[in-house]
């Protein structure tokens, strides 16, 4: 396992994708599989800085990496409003480009992308886990 802490702000968003590089590349992830882990986890943490509100940013972001047999996970843990992933709703996909408006569908690049996903509010935390077959 690799952990890593980050601030909830923009400029730390390339710095983690830097150490997800780092940790699936010394684990052999397959390249493809580190691709979707990389963006589910920017979709995760400009989320959490563009909508965790205050409470995000006085305490630390918790990243960490687990290799199994089956999958190669990630658990973002965050002091941001309490928001479940899992069970929210996602945006229609527009019929057209007359429909389509920026943003909104990081839930569904996320819930697309990972094999795996499990959300829970814990001693005050948001505890995000995604996770891709490999």
């Amino acid at each position: 396992m690799a952990t890593l802490a980050i601030n909830a702000d923009r400029s730390e968003v390339r710095a983690a994708a830097d150490w997800l590089h780092e940790v699936t590349h010394q684990h052999e992830v397959p390249q493809n599989k580190a691709i979707a882990l990389d963006q589910c986890l920017d979709e995760v943490l400009m989320n959490i800085v563009m909508h965790g509100g205050t409470s995000a940013t006085n305490s630390p972001v918790h990243l960490s990496f687990e290799l199994t047999q089956k999958e190669a996970a990630i658990t973002v843990s965050d002091s941001g409003k309490p928001f479940d992933p899992v069970n929210a709703p996602t945006k229609p996909r527009p019929m057209s480009l007359d429909e389509a408006e920026p943003g909104g569908l990081g839930l569904s690049i996320i819930k697309g992308l990972s094999n795996h996903l499990n959300y829970e509010f814990k001693d005050g935390r948001n505890v995000l886990t995604f996770a891709v077959a490999i």
